[in-house]
């Protein structure tokens, strides 16, 4: 766990990385400005700093005027290192049936199962996939119609006073584009059949999620597979163990480097790039990678069973992933979630 030093070294700095986060997003290749610990050839030094991602670090001297990110930051050190993050979702052709990590829900739906919106998102064009923008597991898709494919994260419930069960996944995931709407089908990437519908949704400056109705068909539990029960809410604490389960990676686990990751991500030609903030940085220093393709919408899960987060996206390792906090996530989409079993029945109004 973090030490009271270091918890008081962050709190320094928040304010001040907080004021100067967009103007270091602006400079060419910035995508990520964040609080950590400074490293000198990849050993750590044990003092806090603003942590800047860049997608290629260049020496000095190839860097025009304007574009250097400075050594220090109104007296605090700032460190650049190379990283690129990418949102994890997957992509299949459109006739394409994809292995199950977990098993389909073929009667019981619980988190850590795959989805895809039955509608196809379009891919290009061939200048975006050369820019890497749809780069999966190390290579890149062309251009052209395919299924997008994702993980609902876990399950949870409206706050009116009619119960409906749903189950949590990204905008990212459920939405892909500005074409979205109530109603959409989900499908099972494994077997093709449609399981749930899209109920709500949001992407802004803290959140990307979405909540999906499930079809009254099939039986919900609140359990993931490997991670046992969902016993409620959790808040994300720096040095903390956590793990997941994802359509892409399966279970994976990992430790809370940051609470204060700013990302600029892009997501694709018709959202564009967008900016979210103090969100969770996982990462993980096992030969097995945190996350991959496909991992998008799962929960980020403490040692007590609580959601800290919502996993969006990772570096191209997969060694670091970023969530967005579960607070900020159910606030947003106006939902809690599901701490017990229940089986969905006919007289549940499905209201929207």
């Amino acid at each position: 766990m973090m030490s009271v030093r270091e918890a008081r070294d962050r709190a320094a700095i928040r304010p001040i990385k907080r004021a100067v986060e967009d103007q270091l997003l602006d400079l060419p290749g910035v995508g990520i400005v964040d609080i950590g610990e400074k490293r000198i050839s990849g050993r750590p030094t044990g003092q806090q700093v603003i942590i800047v991602s860049v997608a290629r670090k260049k020496p000095v001297e190839r860097l025009e005027v304007g574009e250097c990110v400075p050594s220090m930051i109104l007296g605090i050190p700032t460190d650049v290192v190379e990283e690129r993050v990418f949102p994890q979702h997957a992509h299949c052709s459109l006739d394409e049936l994809v292995p199950a990590v977990l098993p389909s829900p073929a009667v019981t739906v619980f988190g850590g199962v795959g989805i895809a919106p039955s509608r196809p998102v379009v891919l290009g064009p061939a200048s975006s996939v050369a820019e890497g923008r749809y780069r999966e597991g190390g290579h890149y898709r062309e251009g052209g119609e395919y299924r997008r494919i994702g993980t609902l994260g876990a399950l949870v419930t409206g706050r009116g006073s009619t119960v409906l069960t749903m189950g949590l996944t990204t905008f990212d995931v459920a939405c892909m584009d500005d074409a979205w709407s109530v109603g959409d089908a989900m499908l099972d990437p494994h077997s093709g059949r449609c399981y749930a519908e899209l109920s709500r949704a949001a992407l802004s400056g803290r959140v990307n999620a979405a909540a999906v109705m499930i079809d009254e068909a099939f039986d919900c539990c609140r359990m993931i597979p490997g991670l046992g029960p969902v016993t409620g809410q959790g808040v994300a604490e720096i040095g903390e163990t956590v793990r997941k389960s994802g359509l892409g990676t399966g279970l994976t686990r990992g430790s809370v480097a940051s609470t204060d990751a700013t990302l600029r991500i892009d997501h694709g030609d018709a959202l564009g790039v967008r900016t979210r903030r103090e969100q969770l940085r996982v990462v993980t220093a096992r030969e097995k990678p945190f996350t991959g393709a496909g991992d998008a919408g799962a929960v980020v899960v403490n040692g007590e069973g609580g959601v800290v987060g919502l996993h969006t996206s990772g570096s191209a390792d997969g060694r670091t992933g970023f969530a967005c906090p579960i607070a900020d996530v159910l606030t947003e989409l106006d939902v809690k979630l599901a701490v017990t079993f229940r089986r969905l029945r006919p007289h549940d109004q499905h209201t929207r």
